[in-house]
């Protein structure tokens, strides 16, 4: 076919789901040039990362799963080097070469637009550790030549020369030299070919991640193999025009770098707070707000009631320890959400099922879990009144806390002062909390978490008179210090529920509005309403306006009975947790509320 006939992929995709509207996102693809070649959205990000790159030339940044960095990373070496497709390939012609994208059309719509043309050019080479495989230190070192070989190829292919030999290139494990000697004959043959070189590292921590748990000596000869790698980055200093190195973590920080002493780390830095992730200035603009206008439509709700149930489940992420930073949303998560939205199936389902997890859902560690099943004390909102402890603790290269853990793994942060409170820490949003409380939920019930037998017994008898105590044992072992939302005590509850064999409704959608939470269980049916810090008369009043739990009763025909149930939460400066709740049925509207006893910790 010919090359003008072809149809491109975001075209074929509009035809396909013809009421998505334009432009498409395609949250799968952290290729720039990809997305600009078809023609799919671009949320920009290129003001933010010209500015990070003008703040210093060895940069290091971490940032949680999924929040594109290695977008950011593909962005940027299109930044400094344009497209620079294959015209060539080691063993023959190309079969089906791509297309450049003009230099006009590459960042056409950006803020880099305007500048793109006068900026000098610069090759860029870019790792990524992540593929970087092996149990023993020779497997990885040659992992580490299998990926720099790729490089070398990719430049032979761009009609560069590598200056190495194409035999080693083709089998790196013939290659006689340590793997940073191939990197440095590369850079050196781009200086001499092009400019200054610049290097992007995607990943850093990957390899060092999948050794958590092995001895330190046994670990020790790891470390030192990439000390040796990065440290030719500090010995070509005056040679290279910028190094960028990313990760998961800071975990490995202070151990691979400790010859890099140049490298400046900007994890933490409020002033790059938005450099990956939305901020609520990016769903304003197109192409996000033109997303949300057509997906709000679809769901038959305003904008701003759409808008505010994005940023409950997915915003809320601060980069610095004050919490003064730029809130900024999980990209993965609102980008597939919005996907999910713009065609009527998946309006469907989140209206059946409530706003999906798709961050959580894509992996939420299971040592996570444990650990905070092992010890939820250790998980606070302020881990520390001392500012240096705090440094030591959570922001030194050999933290190893699980609060550190969270932190930088993107389950924990900063939320900043407010109503006389200092800055602490805390769930990003509800879908953080949800994914993480359920699963810890579930692994509590699976220990015999104190009081599920009771709460069996009062969800199989109806008699739901001691319910606030014995909910309030069941939740006894949880983290309280971080539950300090009303949507962190739903997904516990929720996460309770599925450990014990019943599924739960969340969220379920009515005539009215939508209940919290509901479950059946041998014949009886309950409606939660829950409220935190407010009172319980709000959650009666709420349940009884809306008349929570009728759309029960038409597939309930059997049940013994249908009850409501309201439950209010507070919790006091000092951890004080209390629980009140009163109960009346589903089937009489007249009846008034009966008062449950209280549960005090």
């Amino acid at each position: 076919m010919d090359m003008a006939e072809r149809k491109i992929p975001a075209e074929m995709d509009r035809q396909r789901h013809p009421d998505n509207g334009w432009p498409m996102l395609r949250p799968g693809i952290s290729d720039y040039v990809r997305l600009r070649r078809e023609h799919y959205a671009y949320v920009d990000k290129t003001g933010e990362l010209a500015q990070l790159l003008a703040s210093g030339e060895f940069l290091f940044l971490a940032r949680p799963r999924r929040f594109g960095k290695t977008l950011m990373l593909s962005t940027i070496e299109c930044m400094y080097q344009g497209d620079l497709p294959r015209v060539r390939h080691p063993n023959g012609d190309l079969a089906n070469p791509h297309p450049k994208v003009s230099d006009s059309g590459l960042f056409a719509g950006t803020a880099w637009d305007a500048v793109f043309a006068s900026k000098p050019r610069h090759p860029v080479v870019r790792l990524d550790m992540s593929a970087v495989m092996g149990r023993t230190v020779e497997e990885v070192g040659l992992g580490l030549r299998l990926q720099l070989a790729q490089q070398c190829l990719l430049w032979f292919g761009r009609g560069f020369d590598p200056c190495t030999s194409m035999e080693w290139l083709r089998d790196p494990r013939l290659y006689p030299y340590p793997p940073e000697q191939l990197l440095r004959d590369l850079l050196s043959s781009l200086q001499q070919q092009d400019a200054d070189p610049v290097v992007l590292v995607d990943e850093y921590d990957t390899p060092f991640l999948k050794l958590l748990g092995r001895d330190p000596a046994e670990v020790e000869p790891f470390f030192e193999l990439f000390r040796e790698f990065y440290r030719l980055f500090k010995q070509c200093e005056s040679d290279l025009h910028k190094v960028l190195i990313t990760g998961i973590t800071r975990r490995a920080y202070g151990e691979m770098f400790s010859a890099l002493n140049n490298l400046r780390d900007y994890t933490w830095k409020e002033e790059f707070g938005a450099v990956c992730g939305f901020t609520e200035g990016d769903l304003d603009q197109a192409p996000l707000s033109v997303c949300i206008d057509t997906a709000a439509e679809g769901l038959g709700m305003s904008i701003d009631e759409l808008r505010e149930h994005l940023r409950g489940n997915y915003n809320g992420y601060r980069f610095d320890p004050d919490g003064f930073g730029p809130a900024v949303y999980n990209p993965w998560s609102l980008c597939n959400t919005l996907t999910d939205l713009l065609a009527p199936q998946g309006r469907a389902r989140i209206q059946r099922r409530g706003f999906p997890a798709h961050w959580s859902d894509s992996g939420v560690s299971k040592s996570l879990v444990d650990a905070l099943r092992r010890q939820p004390a250790t998980v606070d909102q302020i881990p520390f009144y001392d500012p240096d402890e705090l440094d030591a603790d959570f922001y030194s290269n050999r933290a190893t806390g699980l609060k550190s853990l969270m932190l930088q793994g993107g389950y924990l942060t900063h939320h900043p002062a407010r109503d006389g409170q200092p800055a602490r820490l805390g769930w990003p949003n509800r879908e953080v909390a949800r994914t993480v409380l359920r699963d810890l939920a579930r692994a509590h019930v699976g220990h015999e978490a104190p009081g599920i037998d009771r709460l069996r017994t009062c969800l199989a008898s109806g008699d739901y008179k001691d319910l606030p105590n014995v909910l309030l044992n069941c939740l006894y072992t949880f983290p309280y210090n971080i539950m300090g939302e009303e949507y962190s005590y739903h997904a516990a509850l929720h996460g309770i529920f599925l450990g014990m064999g019943v599924v739960p409704r969340a969220e379920r959608r009515e005539l009215s509005g939508r209940y919290d939470l509901a479950t059946i269980f041998r014949g009886r049916a309950c409606v939660f309403d829950l409220k935190y810090n407010r009172s319980l008369q709000e959650a009666q009043d709420q349940a009884d306006r809306r008349q929570y739990g009728r759309s029960l009763l038409l597939e309930l025909e059997q049940a013994e009975d249908a009850t409501r149930i309201a439950l209010h939460v507070t919790k006091t400066n000092d951890g004080q947790v209390r629980i009140e709740g009163a109960r009346r049925p589903v089937r009489d509207v007249d009846a008034e509320w009966v008062p449950l006893d209280t549960g005090l910790r």
